[in-house]
């Protein structure tokens, strides 16, 4: 590309300096005479977005191809030619969170007539089989399937709510089967209206945790790094570096489930889901082993105990953040 003319003046316009070259010495601005042709900024923003562009498809390339091969060059110094993991990171949770919300909308759209027909057809075929069981089954001596179709005759959980203190205590639903039912009408009427036409406090608790949980996920991205350290103390590795790891890796788990949900979507299965939970569990191991450079036995063992310390504190976090929640909206 054609450059700009250099200025008579030696004087650099940004810090004043004195610019015996092209370049100034002390903030590396080039003295040019300011003033641009229009084609001459088309050319540079070409330039620039075929460069980004290079550079962020070099990155997912490695991303994707060769787990763990962005630190290690990160972390060995060799940054220029890859997007910088904060930069990439923005960006594919924006992706992700934008796509999330997408699908969330979706999911809560009202049921038609037809729709809302049919279910009120099945709750009544499930209450005239309820009023057949003996009444051992009705005061709650059930077996998992038998309470799963005893739960569905109720409308609303206020109802359930109601019969159950109606029983005696050692009659009701334990702790676990009441959180049960809980998520259970959370999920049969997210967009049925109570009788009084309030939402259903669970419901409630579920759209909160959905709408925060970006904020959740960058509360983990740190802790996961901090799981690494401990993991990894013998490497004398910085945090931060541990941090790059955390980060390359939650980006792709962003980019792989999104193309999961994306093809759930499409071919309207839930299979994906579980192909996308063992390829990004796989990743993390090729991922260990590569950046750590200990033996694939090594790798699989930390790889699967890191695992589980960051499914409980994912579990802590969300039991926690629906404690507190449920608190204001109960």
């Amino acid at each position: 590309m054609k450059t700009q003319p250099l200025r008579k003046e030696t004087n650099c316009l940004n810090c004043g300096t004195d610019v015996p070259g092209r370049y100034c010495t002390n903030c590396g601005q080039e003295n040019i005479v300011p003033h641009e042709t229009f084609g001459h900024l088309v050319k540079e923003f070409a330039a620039d977005l075929v460069h980004y562009d290079s550079k962020t498809l070099l990155t997912f390339k490695y991303l994707f191809t060769k787990p763990g091969f962005i630190t290690k060059e990160y972390i060995a110094g060799k940054r220029v030619k890859f997007v910088h993991p904060i930069k990439l990171y923005i960006f594919s949770s924006f992706v992700f969170f934008l796509f999330y919300f997408w699908l969330n909308s979706r999911d809560n759209e009202p049921l038609d007539k037809d729709t809302q027909e049919e279910v009120a057809a099945a709750r009544k075929a499930n209450k005239e089989s309820y009023a057949s069981l003996p009444d051992s089954v009705k005061r709650g001596d059930l077996a998992l399937g038998d309470w799963f179709r005893r739960i569905n005759t109720f409308d609303t959980k206020k109802q359930y709510d109601s019969l159950q203190r109606t029983l005696p205590k050692e009659h009701r639903d334990n702790r676990i089967q009441r959180r049960m039912a809980r998520y259970y009408f959370s999920s049969a009427n997210k967009s049925i209206k109570t009788d009084e036409g309030e939402e259903d406090a669970a419901h409630a608790t579920e759209e909160a945790f959905k709408h925060n949980f970006p904020k959740v996920m960058f509360i983990l991205l740190p802790l996961f790094a901090l799981y690494l350290k401990w993991m990894y103390d013998k490497k004398k590795w910085f945090y931060a570096d541990h941090a790059i790891f955390s980060v390359h890796l939650h980006i792709f788990f962003f980019l792989f489930w999104l193309i999961c949900m994306s093809l759930n979507g499409l071919f309207h299965s839930g299979i994906f889901t579980d192909i996308g939970l063992f390829v990004i569990f796989a990743y993390l191991v090729i991922a260990l082993r590569n950046t750590y450079g200990q033996s694939w036995g090594k790798s699989l063992g930390k790889g699967a105990l890191i695992t589980f310390i960051y499914l409980i504190t994912i579990l802590i976090v969300f039991l926690s953040f629906t404690t507190v929640v449920t608190l204001f909206i109960a």
